[in-house]
């Protein structure tokens, strides 16, 4: 079986085949790092884990850069408007780097709360203006890009001479001009407005400048990617990750600034999820309609029970965020951790293989997690129907469960499981002499401590 990804370049899906035989080098965009991670956010992100963990699984070596932009990402597209970063620390009374600081800690924790392991490499915008100030050299030496009242633009006339600007996006030049004329405000800097910001003239009041050959300024956001992907995997790799909203103009800039600087376009597989909407709007604060992974936590809901959710529509389908779905979703993984903590007696391995078979299949498939998690619940509901599996059956139920970020070995602890097998006695004991309000009592308070209290005719069963 191979792994098929769907090629945003291509619009097809194709047999994945990395550059080097046993390895792969991922690129992953990450976040502006200005306030918490939300749904939105941590979908792209629990996605990108996913396919690490998978590709981990089928026996690559995987390495994972995701970059932290701290510099450069602005209001508007057009290289206008003002740095993320600096408007919500300049609401919050902060300076840009203790909101980063601050930002950051909390970014690891939302996405260690989801599962998500922490990239082998994740790069900072501003530790490499060096690294960037070269790349724009580079550029200029090569005949893609000039100089303008301190800024320097990236010429897309000039490099759609000699490579493919917006093939990703299925534009042309013409279009691209059109577009730009409606898109953004006139620049009387740019020989055409549809050419980007590779470095930005701060003006006094700006905060974050770094000295440049051309000015006291900072990079454009397209330019960090391209910098910090390049820097750690080379200048071709295998896949570049993001969101539907980087197919244009975010990916593009980058990939033609790596032809612009090297000679090669980075990526070989271009990969895109979608975007998550609430009740059929896009998420937005001033709608109301605006979820945080931090707030999901506090209401209750779990890492594992979010993880699984967002796991159930394919990647590449928009879907619509719903907290009954994440209650769906506890409901589906206590099914599960049902089902292996029965996994100590015997049978169903002729069954198990035949699900790992068919995980694989449809992981194979460009990722479709949710018909992957749909065998994974089947088995589990043969599993808990008849009271007993073995211990490989459990154990390959809990391998593949793991692929999609979930563990289902529940986190308990052999103080607590003596204490639970205490009140379960205590309870049978009650249940035996008629005392139901006891009894009742007994399993409220296993269950408000996270236990499932089953009974039968024999001894009650927690899980």
């Amino acid at each position: 079986m191979a792994l098929k990804l769907y090629n945003t370049l291509s619009r097809e899906k194709e047999e994945f085949k990395p550059l080097e035989e046993g390895r792969v080098k991922m690129y992953s965009c990450g976040q502006t790092i200005y306030d918490d991670v939300h749904i939105g956010n941590a979908r792209a992100y629990v996605v990108w884990d996913t396919l690490r963990r998978y590709l981990e699984y089928k026996g690559y070596s995987v390495r994972h850069v995701q970059n932290i932009t701290d510099v450069g990402h602005l209001t508007d597209d057009g290289d206008q408007g003002e740095d993320k970063v600096e408007k919500r620390a300049n609401e919050l009374g902060l300076e840009p780097m203790e909101l980063v600081e601050t930002q950051i800690q909390r970014y690891f924790e939302d996405t260690q709360s989801l599962n998500i392991e922490r990239q082998n490499i994740v790069p900072r915008a501003t530790g490499h203006i060096n690294e960037m100030i070269y790349y724009i050299k580079e550029i200029i030496q090569n005949g893609y890009a000039y100089e303008a009242e301190g800024s320097v633009y990236f010429d897309v006339e000039a490099f759609a001479e000699d490579y493919p600007y917006g093939e990703m996006a299925k534009k042309d030049v013409e279009q691209l001009k059109s577009e730009a004329q409606a898109r953004v405000d006139h620049d009387d800097n740019k020989r055409n407005q549809f050419d980007f910001a590779l470095w930005i003239n701060a003006d006094k009041n700006h905060a974050m400048k770094w000295e440049s050959p051309w000015s006291e300024g900072y990079p454009g956001w397209h330019l960090e990617c391209s910098v910090m992907s390049q820097k750690y995997l080379g200048a071709e790799f295998d896949i570049h990750a993001g969101g539907k909203d980087h197919i244009f103009p975010h990916h593009p800039n980058e990939r033609a600034q790596a032809f612009a600087a090297s000679g090669k376009g980075q990526s070989k597989y271009w990969i895109h999820n979608e975007f998550i909407r609430v009740e059929g709007e896009k998420m937005s604060k001033s709608k109301g309609n605006f979820y945080t992974v931090r707030e999901l936590l506090q209401e209750g809901f779990s890492g594992d029970s979010i993880r699984l959710y967002i796991n159930s529509a394919h990647y590449r389908s928009e879907t619509d965020f719903s907290k009954n779905g994440i209650e769906k979703a506890e409901k589906e993984l206590k099914k599960l951790r049902k089902a292996y903590k029965l996994s100590d007696g015997e049978g169903l391995e002729t069954e198990a293989e035949a699900l790992e078979k068919e995980f694989l299949e449809f992981m194979d498939d460009d990722l479709n997690t949710p018909k992957a998690k749909q065998a994974l619940l089947k088995f589990a509901g043969k599993v808990n129907s008849r009271g007993e599996a073995s211990e490989q059956a459990g154990m390959t139920l809990r391998k593949l469960s793991k692929v999609l970020g979930v563990d289902i070995k529940t986190p308990v602890s052999a103080r607590e499981a003596s204490m639970a097998d205490m009140l379960l006695d205590v309870r049978d004991n009650a249940r035996e002499e008629g005392d139901y309000k006891l009894s009742d009592f007994i399993r409220d308070q296993l269950e408000e401590l996270g236990f499932e209290v089953e009974d039968s005719d024999e001894k009650s069963k927690w899980y």
